[in-house]
């Protein structure tokens, strides 16, 4: 299989425009048209169809989407390890659920740098689906979410505690009102959701919602308005009781850290030294 076929499909996919996707290859449109010809052929199955002048994926189209994006990625990954530097003799793969990025690499990642300086790392972020199916196909060494994967192969450890607390960018304010008023919500699951919910079963929608904590704690920091949100009490030390108040009265809701690894991943050494520094990065705090 010639991986620039699969880079071709993905190209046309995105674009739905065999000419659109020629430039952005720097090919000519019969060049895209051969290659997805000659995959087709390779398939044995069409993967588009034209409707009203324009681009459609068939059911095998759709199929291929997830196994061609995975093939490149591996295959990157391969390019990578291979050409890695003499010093570098292993290049391990680190990933994150979007929440938990800011928590787990904003200072993990320095710190296993420094303790395992013979590794090549790579640090991505993703959600909790695409690192589970991930960590099976071993495409990732290590990832890191809070909800464990229920799946016989994989390992998984809790490795902290993320301390959500409400803080906000006023001084002077009440629960409800921060809560009713100018709440920023961030994405923290559904476990989190649903404890929020119980205490609260009458909140107003918020201000502003993110899958992000940093685009949370920017936005509290460089509002002009009053803003509040749950965080992670590891990330607030540089700014409490400067620009950031805790909430009076407000609950701290608990999140598990958990970081899961492939069973048969032969780099358990390496695992274990990094989960160990990880702990220390996290560092739970009681409420």
């Amino acid at each position: 299989m010639d991986i620039d076929l699969l880079k071709t499909f993905l190209e046309v996919k995105n674009t739905r425009h065999f000419g659109r996707a020629a430039e952005n290859l720097y090919l000519t449109q019969a060049a895209v048209s051969a290659r997805i010809k000659q995959l087709e052929t390779i398939l044995g199955s069409q993967l588009f169809t034209r409707y009203r002048n324009n681009l459609q994926l068939t059911q095998t189209g759709e199929r291929l989407i997830s196994h061609a994006e995975t093939i490149i990625h591996a295959w990157n990954l391969t390019k990578q390890d291979i050409s890695v530097r003499k010093e570098h003799q292993l290049v391990m793969v680190l990933s994150s659920t979007i929440g938990l990025a800011e928590l787990c690499f904003s200072q993990g990642i320095s710190r296993i740098h420094q303790q395992l300086p013979s590794l090549s790392l790579r640090a991505e972020i993703c959600d909790q689906e695409s690192l589970i199916k991930r960590l099976m196909d071993r495409t990732i060494d290590l990832g890191f979410l809070y909800d464990p994967p229920k799946i016989n192969e994989l390992m998984s450890l809790q490795i902290g505690t993320a301390d959500l607390v409400l803080v906000t960018n006023t001084s002077d304010v009440d629960l409800l009102s921060a809560l009713n008023d100018y709440y920023v919500s961030v994405d923290w699951g559904i476990a989190f959701n649903v404890s929020l919910a119980k205490l609260f079963p009458e909140l107003k929608p918020p201000v502003l919602h993110t899958s992000y904590s940093r685009t949370a704690l920017d936005f509290l920091l460089h509002t002009s308005r009053n803003a509040c949100a749950f965080l992670p009490r590891q990330l607030l030390h540089p700014y409490l009781e400067q620009q950031l108040f805790l909430v009076p009265d407000a609950p701290c809701l608990t999140r598990p850290v958990y970081a899961a690894y492939h069973q048969q991943n032969t780099h358990e050494k390496f695992i274990d030294r990094i989960i160990a520094i990880s702990r220390g990065v996290i560092n739970p705090a009681a409420c």
